[in-house]
């Protein structure tokens, strides 16, 4: 941002050239921007956890075409949470291979629509979306890819409205209740499913790494205790929830790549230690 003769410059542009142009009110994003922050994620991933890491882009954030030619672009993957946004990336021309389909709240349209549009990935939050996913799956004669969102039962200290990591959250199957371990053992018995993995999501707004390195912990515990009693290794675990936007002058500022590489180093000893 710049004033250049009384006259407010964004990525270049002028504002009042742009909105003599499109109108007001406008929205107005610069690209390079953009694709800076998606590289910080994408490159320290790479650097610090391998080439199998893979960052997503959370749709809810901002959906429209040009995002998801941006972020693929740039070698991200993105989370959806309704037909509208797996509708939106599929007709952008985005591998949805590549997206992971988010909601506790899917009903049977939702599921057999994201099936349809060959969705890669479903993070199933409830029993009966289990079920309803391992009877789609089997009338289309495919065994789907899902991972289970579980609660690890941490308290995140951030606003009440996105704690979403407590065991009496709305969200997922707690740990510390067996209902992680009972509905892990039901998927591995279902002839349709395909278990990848594990996914968490403690808050949003998180300016450190503790609360991601705590969840992983516990994560990584259950993983292993999963192995132990089933014999299943998860290929995948999803840390989700994101670091925090600066509202205001008072918020600090968050070193991406720094915070990354403490989450990986936790949770390459805690792997290594569990023999994970």
């Amino acid at each position: 941002l710049k004033i250049k003769d009384n006259v407010l410059y964004f990525g270049g542009r002028s504002t009042v050239e742009l909105a003599e142009k499109y109108g007001s009110p406008i929205y107005v994003m610069d690209e390079q921007k953009i694709r800076e922050n998606c590289r910080k994620y994408v490159n320290a991933m790479h650097q610090y956890f391998g080439e199998n890491a893979k960052p997503f882009f959370a749709s809810k954030a901002c959906s429209f075409k040009k995002i998801y030619n941006i972020i693929e672009s740039e070698g991200m993957c993105a989370d959806v949470v309704s037909c509208g946004e797996i509708y939106t990336a599929m007709k952008s021309g985005f591998n949805m291979k590549n997206v992971c389909f988010h909601s506790n709240s899917k009903n049977d349209y939702d599921i057999n629509f994201a099936m349809d549009c060959g969705v890669g990935c479903f993070a199933c939050d409830n029993e009966e979306e289990l079920e309803a996913i391992n009877k789609f799956a089997g009338e289309r004669g495919i065994k789907q890819e899902i991972i289970f969102r579980v609660t690890p039962g941490i308290d995140t200290h951030t606003y009440e409205a996105v704690n979403t990591g407590k065991v009496d959250s709305k969200f997922g199957f707690p740990i510390e209740t067996g209902s992680a371990m009972s509905i892990t053992q039901k998927a591995l018995a279902l002839p349709n499913i395909n278990l990848a993995g594990f996914h968490c999501h403690v808050g949003s707004q998180l300016f450190e790494s503790s609360v991601f390195v705590r969840s992983a912990e516990i994560m990584l515990q259950f993983i292993a205790d999963v192995k132990s009693k089933t014999g299943f290794e998860a290929r995948v675990l999803d840390l989700g929830g994101g670091y925090g936007v600066r509202y205001t002058e008072n918020d600090p500022v968050i070193d991406i790549e720094d915070n990354i590489r403490q989450v990986a180093e936790f949770v390459k000893a805690k792997c290594a230690e569990l023999s994970l």
